[in-house]
């Protein structure tokens, strides 16, 4: 099978993403409380996917429910309160919570395969004095990110990106399960 150029350079892009992302996902055993930084979170919001970017999401059967679906069940799951954008409430210091931020990008060969990159990464943003200038400036905090490679045949694309991003909620939800203790 050939897998055609802008494949390759998509397959190429997410391994390089990927290995620079490999130190910050390795977790090292034993490591005490200071690593728990999901801990005291107790609300997600899972952020709308932009899907209408690229024709290959529709041609492989993505829609922007089924993303938002299988992350949010599965992340109520594990017992945090979990809802969209479109229905949150904003965070308060009373309901510290993270943004849920779903990326997937999708490309379709020219025989019936899709290949698509997902990631979840649950993030904040801060405002903060730098010492330096004292200007205020919002800050992203990075709390967690994870990401996988998906190429099925079009027609049981969409059931394994849904899987996918499951697992990928699955381990947020424990990740925020062990943090809590």
């Amino acid at each position: 099978m050939t897998i055609s150029r802008p494949a390759r350079c998509l397959v190429a892009c997410v391994l390089a993403l990927s290995a620079s992302c490999l130190p910050a996902m390795a977790q090292v055993p034993g490591q005490g409380r200071e690593s728990a930084v999901l801990e005291g979170v107790n609300m997600a919001v899972v952020m709308p996917v932009d899907l209408a970017s690229s024709a290959a999401n529709a041609e492989c059967g993505l829609t922007e429910q089924l993303v938002a679906e299988s992350i949010q069940l599965t992340v109520q799951s594990a017992g945090l309160r979990t809802e969209l954008l479109s229905q949150a409430q904003p965070f308060t210091t009373v309901t510290p919570g993270v943004y849920l931020i779903p990326t997937i990008a999708t490309l379709r060969d020219s025989s019936s395969l899709c290949v698509t990159w997902l990631s979840l990464k649950a993030q904040s943003a801060h405002t903060l004095t730098l010492p330096s200038t004292q200007q205020r400036k919002t800050v992203q905090v990075l709390y967690w990110d994870r990401g996988m490679l998906l190429s099925t045949p079009r027609g049981s694309h969409a059931g394994a990106v849904a899987a996918g991003l499951r697992q990928l909620a699955a381990d947020f939800g424990e990740q925020w399960r062990r943090d809590q203790r």
